[in-house]
């Protein structure tokens, strides 16, 4: 006798348990959110372990546990959380031993960075990197004695303006003219001026 809503064929199949499995119950598992998802406030971070130790609300503190991260996998993302930050920890049967960190939860330590439809990413420092869809603007921010270093060849497709002083090791190619090698005709003693680069 089948009971109803049983499944049959090979879903049922592939469902039932291996020999000797140990088959939980409802009843093993808290069924309390309060057990399962719990929030807390990031204590201590092992940057080497990639592990975090979170204070619960009601003065418990996890082991040193994983948080979330955006993704590990062939693209892997780090962003670790900080000290003071607020997290949700998903506790797999209630056990906070087993639990994983979830970050992005506003708190007063760490306030929401905008209040405006662009997508912005704040730094500890203050710089910031953000794009207005609006303006189709992409915008860095360094605070004073930043610098942005790239390594690699750079291909800019329109024009590029500088405020400060443009800097070549080597050379600086304007129409296919060398800035250090180009000559120049009609070149005249006294207070003439040269000709054009050749």
């Amino acid at each position: 006798m089948s009971l109803p809503g049983a499944q049959r064929g090979p879903l049922a199949k592939a469902a039932r348990p291996v020999s000797g499995a140990l088959m939980r119950t409802p009843e093993d598992h808290p069924t309390d959110p309060d057990e399962l998802i719990r929030y807390g406030v990031v204590s201590a971070i092992d940057l080497a372990g990639g592990t975090c130790t979170v204070r619960i609300d009601d003065g418990v503190e996890t082991p040193p546990i994983r948080w979330i991260a955006p993704r590990l996998g062939a693209i892997r993302i780090w962003l670790p959380p900080a000290v003071g930050e607020q997290v949700m920890l998903l506790c797999p049967a209630g056990d906070i031993g087993a639990a994983i960190a979830l970050g992005g939860v506003a708190c007063d330590a760490f306030p929401l960075p905008a209040s405006d439809p662009r997508a912005l990413v704040r730094f500890s420092d203050g710089a910031t990197l953000s794009y207005d869809p609006e303006a189709h603007e992409l915008a860095l921010a360094l605070p004073d004695g930043g610098t942005v270093s790239v390594r690699a060849n750079v291909t800019v497709e329109g024009d590029l303006s500088a405020s400060g002083t443009v800097t070549g090791d080597e050379d600086v190619i304007g129409a296919g003219k060398s800035l250090k090698d180009h000559k120049h005709g009609g070149v005249q003693g006294g207070s003439s001026q040269t000709g054009t680069p050749l």
